[in-house]
């Protein structure tokens, strides 16, 4: 009898250790499965956000052109050795919350600045919002600017324009030293003669003769569509149906991709993500929020183009943009609508530039550009800007394995909102042209 009290006592303990244990152990799971859930909460709050990554917001809104005065004339700058405009963004990247003051709104004063010769100016391919050049501003600060003036000599202020509205603003950067920055803008290796026209949505570089620019070679690759599907769609089984050139890729009634097939080009609809932000900031920190979620490498891509709900994102060489073929002509175009959100893009990538013979090709002046357009029919004040682009060649032997193409230099005009090349627009037919003209069809 004692023993079996002496082994139910043992037996007793065994139990009650066991049970603490167990208690210990399933204490855990539950406050682990809360924890999952709070950090499943966290992501979802992140997502709501539309967190960009981590790359920096300036290294895609950032300033491609860059200029200066000499002698009474002003050159577009580039140093092959170094990316000035990145530079430059660099060094202001610590610009915090600070007072901007309005200098300015009227024209004449905004044209004098323009041509003040005691200023180098950076451009940005079209306006962006304080905030995304200020840290700290609120999203809500709706001030849009696409011209920085820097002081050759009293470098204690910056000054911000607006082509669009002509407005001038300035801040105090008494903490950022400029010096450097400006020695290399006057002894960069290329200088190209230029002046400015103002056109419909501000002013445009006029090249003003003909330019010899160079030819580049890429070496390109191609992600699958099952790449493009995992990033979009997710992991798990999307449903796909081919029609005649394109497949669908669905999850469920709300999100699509479209594949055209043997192009390089995509569209994802988002049926769910139907409301517009009502902050420009918003929407252009979701719209690039949108173009990394396809997984685009980011290399060389920057903000190129903004109206209202339509974003344009695209590969550039040195300071120019590259358009590709066909009727979307940019590597990611965000739209939003009250039915949803779409993405265009396109998954070519330029990965490796390959040296060539020095080849160089002349391109005509920005004024017989100009006057070709009205000669067509085409009105000064339907004309939104007119740049030049790079463009793919037609393909040659050296390029017929499609991963090595040729880009060339060409002007592209944006007219009427749409983006074309000048050869395009001149070959369009009467139909198409009139939608993109004015009765008045005077030139200068």
């Amino acid at each position: 009898m004692k023993f079996n009290e002496h082994t139910k006592r043992i037996i007793l303990r065994v139990s009650l250790i066991f049970m603490v244990l167990l208690s210990v152990v399933l204490t855990g799971i539950i406050f682990g499965t809360d924890a999952h859930f709070s950090g499943v909460e966290q992501t979802a709050s992140k997502t709501t956000d539309k967190q960009i990554g981590e790359k920096s917001l300036r290294d895609i809104f950032v300033p491609t052109q860059l200029f200066y005065y000499r002698n009474d004339q002003l050159y577009q700058v580039y140093d092959g050795n170094k990316n000035l405009p990145l530079e430059f963004n660099r060094l202001t990247e610590k610009l915090d919350k600070r007072n901007i003051k309005t200098v300015s709104q009227d024209s004449k004063n905004y044209k004098k600045m323009l041509h003040n010769q005691n200023y180098l100016q950076l451009t940005y391919p079209d306006q962006i919002t304080m905030p995304l050049f200020i840290t700290g501003l609120k999203k809500s600060d709706s001030r849009e600017f696409n011209r920085i003036f820097v002081s050759t000599k009293n470098k204690t202020n910056l000054y911000l324009g607006n082509d669009a509205n002509q407005k001038l603003y300035r801040i105090k950067i008494d903490d950022i030293n400029l010096n450097k920055f400006v020695h290399q803008v006057k002894h960069a290796s290329s200088k190209i003669p230029v002046s400015l026209i103002h056109l419909a949505d501000g002013y445009s570089v006029v090249y003003e003769k003909p330019t010899k620019m160079q030819v580049y070679n890429y070496l390109t690759n191609e992600e699958s569509s099952s790449y493009y599907v995992n990033n979009l769609l997710g992991s798990g089984a999307a449903s796909q149906k081919t029609t005649g050139d394109s497949t669908v890729y669905s999850n469920g009634a709300y999100q699509r991709l479209i594949v055209t097939n043997k192009t390089h080009h995509y569209e994802f609809v988002d049926y769910q993500e139907n409301k517009i932000p009502k902050l420009m900031t918003t929407r252009l920190t979701d719209s690039l929020y949108y173009v990394r979620k396809t997984g685009l490498s980011e290399p060389d891509l920057r903000f190129f183009d903004a109206d209202d709900r339509t974003f344009i994102y695209q590969n550039f060489v040195e300071e120019y943009p590259i358009f590709l073929p066909g009727n979307n002509t940019a590597r990611a175009q965000v739209d939003f609508a009250k039915n949803g959100m779409s993405i265009n893009f396109n998954s070519l990538d330029f990965q490796i530039p390959v040296p060539t013979d020095d080849s160089k090709v002349t391109v005509e002046s920005t004024t017989e550009a100009l006057n070709e357009l009205y000669a067509a029919g085409y009105h000064k004040k339907t004309i939104n800007r007119i740049i030049i682009g790079y463009e793919i060649a037609k393909e040659t032997e050296q390029t017929e394995s499609r991963d090595l193409v040729e880009l060339r230099p060409a002007y592209y005009a944006k007219i009427n909102g749409k983006w074309r090349s000048l050869k395009e627009w001149l070959n369009l037919s009467a139909n198409k042209k009139s939608k993109y003209m004015k009765e008045d069809t005077n030139g200068l």
